[in-house]
């Protein structure tokens, strides 16, 4: 591209990207945190019909639950994860595949607070958007249990671990906080007591790992193309098709490859992406692109 090419020396002003779907949805929950505060100081109750209730039942709290937070640091715990893994699988596999694991988790989860409730004191009410987070999280992060993450505890404390013991302290947690806090708080049994009360849903954390989990192995066996981008089907020949096809040998790694071949080869699987969405490349195709990606910076 020349000089005369660029936006600035044709007086016009380069294309905006558009905001994210992940963006949109951090947005709105921050927009919900904001109404709960003017309904707290004007001592109203305007968003009650959103909260998910065991005494009373209606249909679309099973949704508006995970609009309500409870609390600053509920909302940002949620936010920051979704913010981060949100992005991850919008770029993967689109923007609908995004919405429908997070309002698929958020429903499960609820679905799964209520089963663990039948037949307690049926008067707990549920809020917040933590077991879509949780869908999301494992569909983003389960094809990257050998990469390393640093995470801020305490958002000062930085600490370097594999995402695979990320996901089995996650997993854990829900786990043990369901059947020695939750379930044991919301019944009234004489042999079996809450071995610490902490409020949390973790029944709920533990439905939206279930469904991420379903919903990654979904997406990974029938590569699920994203809505906007449709698959394309390599035509009937006795020759590969260049668009999708990477190279046959056992170990194309260990070939010397130009610059100029590489950044061909890595075209190739971008093209592939762009047609089927990331859930389309084989292990190989993913570990192979990292490869290329590494070389060519």
């Amino acid at each position: 591209m020349g000089i005369g090419d660029r936006a600035y020396m044709r007086g016009s002003s380069a294309p905006r990207t558009p905001i994210s779907v992940t963006a949109w949805v951090v947005g709105i929950l921050v927009g919900f945190f904001i109404l709960n505060l003017i309904q707290e100081s004007a001592h109203a109750n305007f968003l009650g019909w959103m909260v998910l209730k065991e005494s009373a039942l209606q249909p679309w709290q099973w949704v508006t639950h995970a609009l309500l937070h409870d609390g600053f640091w509920h909302l940002l715990g949620n936010g920051l994860v979704l913010w981060w893994t949100g992005a991850t699988v919008e770029q993967e596999h689109g923007p609908i595949t995004l919405l429908k694991v997070l309002i698929g988790g958020a429903l499960i989860g609820a679905l799964t607070w209520y089963l663990t409730g039948l037949g307690g004191s049926q008067n707990g009410a549920l809020v917040g958007i933590s077991a879509g987070v949780y869908a999301l999280m494992l569909v983003a992060l389960l094809d990257k249990l050998d990469h390393q993450i640093t995470l801020l505890l305490f958002f000062f404390l930085p600490v370097t671990l594999k995402v695979r013991w990320l996901l089995i302290v996650v997993s854990l947690f829900a786990v043990l906080g369901w059947g020695f806090s939750e379930l044991p708080s919301r019944h009234e049994w004489l042999s079996w007591k809450p071995a610490w009360p902490d409020g949390i849903a973790h029944s709920a954390h533990l439905g939206g790992l279930i469904f991420g989990w379903l919903a990654w192995r979904y997406l990974n066996r029938t590569n699920w193309a994203p809505s906007y981008a449709q698959v394309q089907e390599p035509m009937p020949t006795d020759a590969p098709s260049p668009a999708f096809e990477t190279p046959t040998e056992e170990n194309p790694s260990s070939r010397p490859l130009t610059s100029a071949q590489a950044r061909a080869e890595m075209d190739r699987l971008l093209d592939k992406i762009s047609a089927g969405g990331f859930g389309s490349l084989t292990a190989g195709e993913k570990r192979r692109l990292e490869e290329l990606s590494a070389r060519l910076r």
